[in-house]
């Protein structure tokens, strides 16, 4: 029995309905497969990895153009699993080369001799990998050229990373660490006894007369020099006072005399310490304070009172010579306003008041 002629057009209508559906399928497979880029990406250029923890970015150091030597700038190409965005860091005045768009709207992205050029999305762009120590190196088209294929590999590298953004992530990103191994440790055996803390070291103060922890000494020199012995079981004892080391005398192999320089002292309190230190870092410190009060100034017996000042002034003596006089012989009376504008109104200059005002006795 011989096919039916009807029979075969209805099988070959058939066909072509399926072949017609089954295409749309078979474009979106390719362009799984370009998106994917599931491809050799041994070998490529590792990029430096940015903002691992929040949103893990893969950055590449480019030069980009739009295809003129006067267009170039040189900056970051940075690639996120959902952005492409390049950074203008020089020339800063063509910062408006600048761009940032989704990954999925890179279109027409292919490598056009040794220049990655794309879409995004509809501006055309032109770059190459160019590492950082030769941005701003190109300045003819020859060298746009050159650096083009000597950077090849780099080039390719940004690539293969816009297709396939999570293979060379996972080439980039280190692994987890492993869980820790935790092992059961014996128990600790009880911690020793503490050993009784070392002894201090011992200070005996013999000058000044009644020096001691804690007192106050009354003074009239303007100098003073701390004496005394340290002594300590371990051995001699480091002595400092007020900071500065003293001189020390060994007595013994555990004892030393010590003596300060000669320490200046201001009128009033003048708060001296003494600290000494064993070999055991255990220190001792004794804290006492000299009042220095100043040995009052013996009078001249020629010197001026306030009514002789007067005196001389109204007798018609030179203010001048009156300054010299008070310079010379000194003043004994304290001289108040009142006394100051008296000597005023008997003729005294501004120079006479100053001199007696210098002049004037301290309490």
């Amino acid at each position: 029995m011989s096919p039916n002629p009807r029979d075969w057009h209805g099988w070959r209508k058939l066909l072509l309905v399926i072949i017609f559906l089954s295409l749309p399928f078979v474009a979106l497979a390719k362009s799984k497969a370009k998106k994917g880029g599931d491809f050799d990406l041994s070998g490529i250029i590792h990029p430096d990895l940015i903002n691992a923890q929040s949103d893990p970015t893969l950055r590449f150091p480019v030069m980009n153009t739009g295809g003129s030597v006067f267009s170039i700038t040189y900056g970051w190409l940075d690639i996120s699993n959902s952005t492409v965005s390049y950074t203008v860091v020089q020339p800063t005045r063509k910062s408006e080369h600048a761009f940032q768009v989704s990954r999925f709207a890179v279109a027409d992205l292919r490598l056009s001799g040794e220049w990655l050029t794309f879409k995004a999305p509809k501006k055309g762009k032109m770059l190459i990998y160019l590492p950082q120590d030769r941005w701003g190196t190109v300045h003819s088209g020859p060298g746009m050229g050159a650096a083009a294929n000597r950077e090849s590999l780099g080039t390719t590298s940004i690539y293969k990373t816009l297709l396939n953004f999570d293979g060379v992530m996972a080439l980039v990103k280190p692994p987890p660490p492993p869980a820790p191994v935790v092992v059961q440790a014996a128990p600790a055996p009880p911690p020793p006894k503490p050993a009784a803390p070392p002894s201090p070291p011992a200070i005996v103060l013999s000058f000044p007369p009644g020096a001691d922890d804690n007192q106050t000494l009354p003074w009239a020199e303007p100098t003073v020099v701390i004496r005394g012995v340290a002594m300590d079981s371990t051995g001699i004892p480091v002595v400092k006072i007020n900071g500065m080391p003293v001189n020390m005398r060994p007595q013994t192999s555990q004892a030393a005399e010590f003596w300060s320089d000669e320490l200046q002292l201001q009128a009033g309190n003048n708060p001296i310490q003494v600290v000494a230190s064993n070999s055991g870092h255990v220190e001792t410190h004794i804290s006492l304070t000299v009042n220095y009060k100043p040995k009052a100034a013996a009078v001249d017996s020629r010197a001026l009172d306030r009514l002789e000042i007067e005196g001389l002034l109204q007798g018609g003596v030179p203010p001048a010579r009156i300054v010299d006089l008070v310079k010379e012989r000194g003043i004994k009376f304290s001289p108040s306003a009142d006394d100051l504008n008296a000597i005023r109104a008997a003729g005294g200059t501004d120079e006479l008041i100053e001199a007696i005002q210098q002049a004037a006795p301290h309490p």
